[in-house]
Protein backbone atom coordinates (compact mmCIF):
# COMPACT_ATOMS: atom_id res chain seq x y z
CA UNK A 1 0.00 0.00 0.00
CA UNK A 2 1.40 3.42 -0.96
CA UNK A 3 1.43 6.41 1.36
CA UNK A 4 -1.21 8.16 -0.77
CA UNK A 5 -3.55 5.18 -0.64
CA UNK A 6 -3.21 4.94 3.14
CA UNK A 7 -4.39 8.51 3.63
CA UNK A 8 -8.09 9.24 4.18
CA UNK A 9 -9.80 10.63 1.10
CA UNK A 10 -11.62 13.97 1.07
CA UNK A 11 -13.85 15.14 -1.76
CA UNK A 12 -14.14 18.92 -2.14
CA UNK A 13 -17.15 20.14 -4.17
CA UNK A 14 -16.99 23.85 -5.08
CA UNK A 15 -17.65 25.70 -8.33
CA UNK A 16 -14.83 28.22 -7.64
CA UNK A 17 -11.40 26.92 -8.78
CA UNK A 18 -9.67 29.26 -6.34
CA UNK A 19 -11.48 27.67 -3.40
CA UNK A 20 -10.62 24.20 -4.66
CA UNK A 21 -6.96 25.16 -4.95
CA UNK A 22 -6.98 26.68 -1.45
CA UNK A 23 -8.52 23.63 0.20
CA UNK A 24 -6.34 21.19 -1.75
CA UNK A 25 -3.23 23.01 -0.59
CA UNK A 26 -4.47 22.93 2.99
CA UNK A 27 -5.41 19.24 2.96
CA UNK A 28 -2.92 17.51 0.68
CA UNK A 29 -0.26 16.84 3.29
CA UNK A 30 -2.59 14.73 5.45
CA UNK A 31 -5.27 13.62 3.01
CA UNK A 32 -5.85 12.35 -0.47
CA UNK A 33 -7.92 15.08 -2.15
CA UNK A 34 -10.48 14.72 -4.92
CA UNK A 35 -12.15 17.79 -6.42
CA UNK A 36 -15.36 18.51 -8.31
CA UNK A 37 -16.50 21.83 -9.80
CA UNK A 38 -20.20 20.99 -9.81
CA UNK A 39 -22.74 19.04 -7.82
CA UNK A 40 -23.32 16.57 -10.65
CA UNK A 41 -19.59 15.77 -10.90
CA UNK A 42 -19.38 15.51 -7.13
CA UNK A 43 -22.15 12.90 -7.02
CA UNK A 44 -20.30 10.76 -9.57
CA UNK A 45 -16.95 11.04 -7.79
CA UNK A 46 -18.58 10.14 -4.45
CA UNK A 47 -19.49 6.77 -5.96
CA UNK A 48 -16.02 6.06 -7.36
CA UNK A 49 -13.46 3.87 -5.61
CA UNK A 50 -11.99 4.71 -3.21
CA UNK A 51 -15.01 6.51 -1.87
CA UNK A 52 -14.33 9.63 0.16
CA UNK A 53 -14.08 9.49 3.92
CA UNK A 54 -15.51 13.00 4.11
CA UNK A 55 -17.05 15.54 1.73
CA UNK A 56 -16.51 19.32 1.92
CA UNK A 57 -19.46 20.89 0.14
CA UNK A 58 -20.13 24.45 -0.98
CA UNK A 59 -23.75 25.64 -0.94
CA UNK A 60 -23.92 28.35 -3.59
CA UNK A 61 -23.32 26.58 -6.90
CA UNK A 62 -25.11 26.88 -10.26
CA UNK A 63 -27.50 24.20 -11.59
CA UNK A 64 -27.47 22.16 -8.35
CA UNK A 65 -26.82 23.85 -5.00
CA UNK A 66 -25.15 22.20 -2.04
CA UNK A 67 -28.41 21.47 -0.22
CA UNK A 68 -29.65 19.38 -3.14
CA UNK A 69 -26.31 17.59 -3.48
CA UNK A 70 -26.42 16.73 0.23
CA UNK A 71 -29.97 15.40 -0.02
CA UNK A 72 -29.05 13.18 -2.97
CA UNK A 73 -25.97 11.83 -1.23
CA UNK A 74 -28.02 10.96 1.85
CA UNK A 75 -30.70 9.30 -0.27
CA UNK A 76 -28.22 6.89 -1.88
CA UNK A 77 -27.40 3.74 0.12
CA UNK A 78 -23.83 3.82 -1.20
CA UNK A 79 -23.09 7.35 -0.01
CA UNK A 80 -25.52 8.04 2.85
CA UNK A 81 -22.96 7.23 5.53
CA UNK A 82 -20.24 9.58 4.27
CA UNK A 83 -19.97 12.64 6.57
CA UNK A 84 -20.61 15.97 4.87
CA UNK A 85 -19.33 19.36 6.06
CA UNK A 86 -20.78 22.46 4.46
CA UNK A 87 -18.02 24.95 3.63
CA UNK A 88 -19.75 28.18 2.69
CA UNK A 89 -19.98 31.96 2.92
CA UNK A 90 -23.66 31.74 3.95
CA UNK A 91 -23.49 32.74 7.60
CA UNK A 92 -27.11 33.10 8.66
CA UNK A 93 -28.39 30.79 11.41
CA UNK A 94 -31.23 29.54 9.23
CA UNK A 95 -28.73 28.56 6.51
CA UNK A 96 -26.77 26.48 9.00
CA UNK A 97 -29.97 24.91 10.36
CA UNK A 98 -31.07 23.98 6.85
CA UNK A 99 -27.69 22.45 6.07
CA UNK A 100 -27.70 20.32 9.20
CA UNK A 101 -31.30 19.25 8.57
CA UNK A 102 -30.22 17.98 5.14
CA UNK A 103 -27.85 15.54 6.83
CA UNK A 104 -24.56 17.44 7.18
CA UNK A 105 -22.48 16.75 10.28
CA UNK A 106 -20.93 20.23 10.48
CA UNK A 107 -21.07 23.73 9.00
CA UNK A 108 -17.93 25.85 8.49
CA UNK A 109 -18.24 29.48 7.43
CA UNK A 110 -15.79 31.10 5.00
CA UNK A 111 -13.25 32.59 5.27
CA UNK A 112 -11.87 29.41 6.73
CA UNK A 113 -9.65 29.35 9.83
CA UNK A 114 -7.19 26.58 8.86
CA UNK A 115 -6.50 25.26 12.41
CA UNK A 116 -10.22 25.11 13.29
CA UNK A 117 -11.20 23.59 9.94
CA UNK A 118 -8.46 20.96 10.12
CA UNK A 119 -9.40 20.01 13.68
CA UNK A 120 -13.06 19.59 12.80
CA UNK A 121 -12.27 17.64 9.62
CA UNK A 122 -9.96 15.31 11.54
CA UNK A 123 -12.56 14.77 14.25
CA UNK A 124 -15.34 13.86 11.80
CA UNK A 125 -13.11 11.48 9.82
CA UNK A 126 -12.11 9.70 13.02
CA UNK A 127 -15.76 9.38 14.02
CA UNK A 128 -16.60 8.03 10.56
CA UNK A 129 -13.85 5.42 10.75
CA UNK A 130 -14.97 4.40 14.24
CA UNK A 131 -18.54 4.03 13.02
CA UNK A 132 -17.44 1.94 10.03
CA UNK A 133 -15.37 -0.28 12.31
CA UNK A 134 -18.32 -0.71 14.67
CA UNK A 135 -20.67 -1.58 11.80
CA UNK A 136 -18.18 -4.11 10.44
CA UNK A 137 -17.74 -5.59 13.92
CA UNK A 138 -21.51 -5.86 14.37
CA UNK A 139 -21.80 -7.47 10.95
CA UNK A 140 -19.15 -10.05 11.82
CA UNK A 141 -20.79 -10.71 15.18
CA UNK A 142 -24.19 -11.13 13.54
CA UNK A 143 -22.70 -13.63 11.09
CA UNK A 144 -21.12 -15.58 13.95
CA UNK A 145 -24.39 -15.53 15.92
CA UNK A 146 -26.32 -16.72 12.89
CA UNK A 147 -23.78 -19.49 12.39
CA UNK A 148 -24.16 -20.52 16.03
CA UNK A 149 -27.97 -20.41 15.73
CA UNK A 150 -27.75 -22.62 12.65
CA UNK A 151 -25.53 -25.05 14.57
CA UNK A 152 -27.99 -25.21 17.49
CA UNK A 153 -30.82 -25.94 15.08
CA UNK A 154 -28.71 -28.70 13.52
CA UNK A 155 -28.58 -30.37 16.94
CA UNK A 156 -32.36 -30.59 17.19
CA UNK A 157 -33.72 -34.07 16.46
CA UNK A 158 -35.24 -35.39 13.27
CA UNK A 159 -38.85 -36.61 13.45
CA UNK A 160 -39.41 -40.19 14.54
CA UNK A 161 -41.77 -42.54 12.71
CA UNK A 162 -43.27 -45.88 13.59
CA UNK A 163 -44.61 -46.73 17.03
CA UNK A 164 -43.22 -43.44 18.32
CA UNK A 165 -43.92 -40.30 16.29
CA UNK A 166 -42.78 -36.79 17.12
CA UNK A 167 -43.27 -33.13 16.36
CA UNK A 168 -41.64 -29.98 17.72
CA UNK A 169 -41.47 -26.20 17.45
CA UNK A 170 -38.40 -24.11 18.28
CA UNK A 171 -38.53 -20.33 17.91
CA UNK A 172 -35.75 -18.33 19.61
CA UNK A 173 -36.87 -14.91 20.86
CA UNK A 174 -33.68 -13.57 19.30
CA UNK A 175 -31.33 -15.02 16.67
CA UNK A 176 -29.57 -16.95 19.43
CA UNK A 177 -31.44 -18.56 22.28
CA UNK A 178 -30.74 -20.72 25.33
CA UNK A 179 -33.25 -23.53 24.65
CA UNK A 180 -32.65 -26.89 23.01
CA UNK A 181 -34.08 -30.36 23.22
CA UNK A 182 -33.70 -33.85 21.91
CA UNK A 183 -34.66 -37.49 22.03
CA UNK A 184 -32.77 -40.62 21.05
CA UNK A 185 -32.90 -44.33 21.65
CA UNK A 186 -30.65 -45.40 24.51
CA UNK A 187 -31.08 -49.00 23.43
CA UNK A 188 -33.69 -51.07 21.60
CA UNK A 189 -36.36 -50.48 24.24
CA UNK A 190 -35.65 -47.14 25.92
CA UNK A 191 -36.01 -43.64 24.49
CA UNK A 192 -34.38 -40.65 26.26
CA UNK A 193 -36.35 -37.38 26.05
CA UNK A 194 -35.06 -34.02 27.29
CA UNK A 195 -35.44 -30.25 27.09
CA UNK A 196 -32.86 -27.73 28.36
CA UNK A 197 -33.58 -24.07 29.14
CA UNK A 198 -30.52 -21.97 30.01
CA UNK A 199 -31.06 -18.73 31.88
CA UNK A 200 -30.70 -15.64 29.70
CA UNK A 201 -30.06 -15.38 25.97
CA UNK A 202 -27.22 -14.66 23.58
CA UNK A 203 -23.84 -16.26 23.02
CA UNK A 204 -23.19 -17.31 26.62
CA UNK A 205 -26.54 -19.08 27.01
CA UNK A 206 -26.18 -20.72 23.60
CA UNK A 207 -22.68 -22.04 24.33
CA UNK A 208 -23.79 -23.63 27.60
CA UNK A 209 -26.88 -25.04 25.90
CA UNK A 210 -24.74 -26.61 23.16
CA UNK A 211 -22.42 -28.18 25.74
CA UNK A 212 -25.32 -29.70 27.68
CA UNK A 213 -27.11 -31.05 24.63
CA UNK A 214 -23.90 -32.59 23.30
CA UNK A 215 -23.25 -34.21 26.69
CA UNK A 216 -26.73 -35.76 26.61
CA UNK A 217 -26.55 -36.85 22.97
CA UNK A 218 -23.09 -38.40 23.28
CA UNK A 219 -23.74 -39.76 26.81
CA UNK A 220 -20.34 -38.55 28.00
CA UNK A 221 -21.17 -37.65 31.62
CA UNK A 222 -19.01 -39.58 34.04
CA UNK A 223 -20.61 -42.07 36.45
CA UNK A 224 -24.03 -41.50 34.91
CA UNK A 225 -26.76 -43.99 34.02
CA UNK A 226 -28.59 -42.36 31.12
CA UNK A 227 -31.53 -44.70 31.66
CA UNK A 228 -32.06 -43.11 35.08
CA UNK A 229 -33.30 -39.49 34.99
CA UNK A 230 -32.17 -38.75 38.54
CA UNK A 231 -28.67 -40.01 37.68
CA UNK A 232 -28.57 -37.78 34.59
CA UNK A 233 -29.59 -34.69 36.57
CA UNK A 234 -26.98 -35.44 39.23
CA UNK A 235 -24.29 -35.92 36.57
CA UNK A 236 -25.18 -32.63 34.86
CA UNK A 237 -25.21 -30.80 38.19
CA UNK A 238 -21.70 -32.01 38.92
CA UNK A 239 -20.44 -31.24 35.41
CA UNK A 240 -21.92 -27.74 35.04
CA UNK A 241 -21.70 -25.76 38.32
CA UNK A 242 -22.80 -22.19 37.66
CA UNK A 243 -19.61 -20.69 39.13
CA UNK A 244 -17.73 -22.30 36.23
CA UNK A 245 -20.34 -21.26 33.64
CA UNK A 246 -20.23 -17.48 34.09
CA UNK A 247 -22.99 -17.77 36.71
CA UNK A 248 -25.36 -19.40 34.27
CA UNK A 249 -27.63 -22.25 35.26
CA UNK A 250 -30.33 -24.17 33.43
CA UNK A 251 -33.59 -25.99 34.01
CA UNK A 252 -34.18 -29.44 32.58
CA UNK A 253 -36.86 -32.07 32.10
CA UNK A 254 -35.54 -35.56 31.37
CA UNK A 255 -37.56 -38.68 30.80
CA UNK A 256 -37.03 -42.26 29.67
CA UNK A 257 -39.78 -44.09 27.82
CA UNK A 258 -39.50 -47.87 28.23
CA UNK A 259 -41.58 -49.52 25.50
CA UNK A 260 -41.00 -53.05 26.82
CA UNK A 261 -42.46 -52.27 30.23
CA UNK A 262 -44.75 -49.53 28.88
CA UNK A 263 -43.73 -46.95 31.44
CA UNK A 264 -42.21 -43.47 31.64
CA UNK A 265 -39.54 -42.58 34.20
CA UNK A 266 -38.90 -38.86 34.61
CA UNK A 267 -37.20 -36.17 36.66
CA UNK A 268 -37.13 -32.39 36.49
CA UNK A 269 -34.81 -29.65 37.71
CA UNK A 270 -36.58 -26.32 38.17
CA UNK A 271 -38.48 -26.94 34.94
CA UNK A 272 -42.19 -26.64 34.13
CA UNK A 273 -44.08 -29.91 34.41
CA UNK A 274 -44.48 -31.97 31.28
CA UNK A 275 -48.01 -32.80 30.13
CA UNK A 276 -49.10 -36.38 29.52
CA UNK A 277 -52.31 -37.83 28.21
CA UNK A 278 -52.46 -41.62 28.37
CA UNK A 279 -55.01 -44.39 27.99
CA UNK A 280 -56.32 -47.03 25.67
CA UNK A 281 -58.36 -44.51 23.65
CA UNK A 282 -59.24 -40.82 23.49
CA UNK A 283 -62.43 -41.58 25.41
CA UNK A 284 -60.63 -43.21 28.34
CA UNK A 285 -57.42 -41.16 28.51
CA UNK A 286 -56.09 -39.62 31.72
CA UNK A 287 -54.15 -36.39 32.26
CA UNK A 288 -50.92 -36.15 34.24
CA UNK A 289 -48.63 -33.20 35.07
CA UNK A 290 -45.13 -34.68 35.31
CA UNK A 291 -42.71 -32.95 37.65
CA UNK A 292 -40.37 -33.70 40.55
CA UNK A 293 -39.12 -31.34 43.24
CA UNK A 294 -35.69 -30.49 41.89
CA UNK A 295 -33.87 -27.15 41.71
CA UNK A 296 -32.17 -25.84 38.57
CA UNK A 297 -28.95 -27.49 37.41
CA UNK A 298 -25.73 -25.81 38.55
CA UNK A 299 -27.20 -23.74 41.38
CA UNK A 300 -26.03 -25.90 44.31
CA UNK A 301 -23.60 -28.84 44.60
CA UNK A 302 -24.37 -32.27 46.03
CA UNK A 303 -28.08 -32.22 45.26
CA UNK A 304 -29.97 -35.52 45.27
CA UNK A 305 -32.60 -35.49 42.56
CA UNK A 306 -35.71 -37.68 42.57
CA UNK A 307 -37.37 -39.61 39.79
CA UNK A 308 -40.86 -40.99 39.34
CA UNK A 309 -42.23 -43.88 37.31
CA UNK A 310 -45.62 -43.79 35.61
CA UNK A 311 -47.30 -46.78 33.91
CA UNK A 312 -48.69 -45.91 30.47
CA UNK A 313 -51.76 -46.95 28.56
CA UNK A 314 -51.59 -48.40 25.08
CA UNK A 315 -51.40 -44.90 23.62
CA UNK A 316 -49.89 -41.78 25.19
CA UNK A 317 -49.13 -38.21 24.17
CA UNK A 318 -46.30 -36.34 25.91
CA UNK A 319 -45.57 -32.62 25.72
CA UNK A 320 -42.29 -31.24 27.06
CA UNK A 321 -41.84 -27.46 26.80
CA UNK A 322 -39.98 -24.40 28.08
CA UNK A 323 -41.55 -21.58 30.08
CA UNK A 324 -41.33 -19.34 27.01
CA UNK A 325 -44.30 -21.25 25.56
CA UNK A 326 -46.70 -19.77 28.11
CA UNK A 327 -45.02 -16.64 29.54
CA UNK A 328 -46.98 -14.19 27.40
CA UNK A 329 -49.18 -11.16 27.97
CA UNK A 330 -52.66 -12.11 26.81
CA UNK A 331 -55.20 -10.01 24.95
CA UNK A 332 -56.84 -8.97 28.25
CA UNK A 333 -53.51 -7.74 29.63
CA UNK A 334 -53.08 -10.65 32.06
CA UNK A 335 -49.96 -12.77 32.16
CA UNK A 336 -50.54 -16.40 31.21
CA UNK A 337 -49.56 -18.80 33.97
CA UNK A 338 -48.46 -22.42 33.76
CA UNK A 339 -51.90 -23.42 35.04
CA UNK A 340 -53.58 -21.32 32.32
CA UNK A 341 -51.44 -22.97 29.67
CA UNK A 342 -52.08 -26.44 31.06
CA UNK A 343 -55.82 -25.81 30.88
CA UNK A 344 -55.50 -24.76 27.21
CA UNK A 345 -53.59 -27.97 26.46
CA UNK A 346 -56.15 -30.13 28.29
CA UNK A 347 -59.04 -28.55 26.44
CA UNK A 348 -57.65 -28.26 22.91
CA UNK A 349 -54.57 -30.44 22.36
CA UNK A 350 -55.31 -33.81 23.94
CA UNK A 351 -55.88 -35.94 20.84
CA UNK A 352 -53.85 -39.12 21.18
CA UNK A 353 -53.86 -39.76 17.44
CA UNK A 354 -52.71 -36.44 15.95
CA UNK A 355 -49.49 -34.40 16.31
CA UNK A 356 -50.46 -30.85 17.25
CA UNK A 357 -47.44 -28.65 18.08
CA UNK A 358 -48.01 -26.47 15.02
CA UNK A 359 -51.56 -25.81 16.22
CA UNK A 360 -50.25 -25.11 19.73
CA UNK A 361 -47.97 -22.42 18.32
CA UNK A 362 -50.84 -20.91 16.35
CA UNK A 363 -53.05 -20.88 19.45
CA UNK A 364 -50.51 -19.26 21.77
CA UNK A 365 -49.62 -16.70 19.09
CA UNK A 366 -53.31 -15.80 18.76
CA UNK A 367 -53.55 -15.27 22.52
CA UNK A 368 -50.63 -12.81 22.63
CA UNK A 369 -51.55 -9.16 22.99
CA UNK A 370 -48.46 -7.91 21.16
CA UNK A 371 -47.64 -9.18 17.73
CA UNK A 372 -44.06 -10.07 16.84
CA UNK A 373 -41.42 -12.25 18.54
CA UNK A 374 -42.00 -14.02 21.83
CA UNK A 375 -40.38 -12.57 24.95
CA UNK A 376 -38.58 -15.86 25.56
CA UNK A 377 -37.60 -18.87 23.47
CA UNK A 378 -40.62 -20.92 22.39
CA UNK A 379 -39.70 -24.62 22.57
CA UNK A 380 -42.09 -27.56 22.66
CA UNK A 381 -41.63 -31.26 21.90
CA UNK A 382 -44.53 -33.67 21.34
CA UNK A 383 -44.34 -37.47 21.28
CA UNK A 384 -47.11 -39.97 20.61
CA UNK A 385 -46.17 -43.35 22.13
CA UNK A 386 -47.94 -46.43 20.85
CA UNK A 387 -47.50 -50.00 22.00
Amino acid sequence: MTLTESKPTILVIDDAPANLQLMSGLLQEDYRVKAATSGEKGLKIALSVPQPDLILLDIMMPEMDGYEVCKRLKADQLTKGIPIIFLTAKSEAEDEALGLSCGAVDYIIKPVSPPIAMARIKSHIELYHQKKALIESQKNLAEEINEAATYIRSLLPKPLEGKVITSWQHIPCSSLGGDAFGYHWLDEDRLGIYLVDVCGHGVGAAMLCISVINALRSQTLQNTDFGSPQSVLKGLNEAFPMEKQNNKYFTLWYGVYDKQHQQLTYSSAGHPHAILFTGDSNASKEFHALSTAGIAIGVMPDIEFKEKVLPLGSTSKLYVFSDGVYEITQQDGKEMSLDDYTKVMQESFNNLEVLQTEKVLEKITSLKREKGPFDDDFSIVELILNT
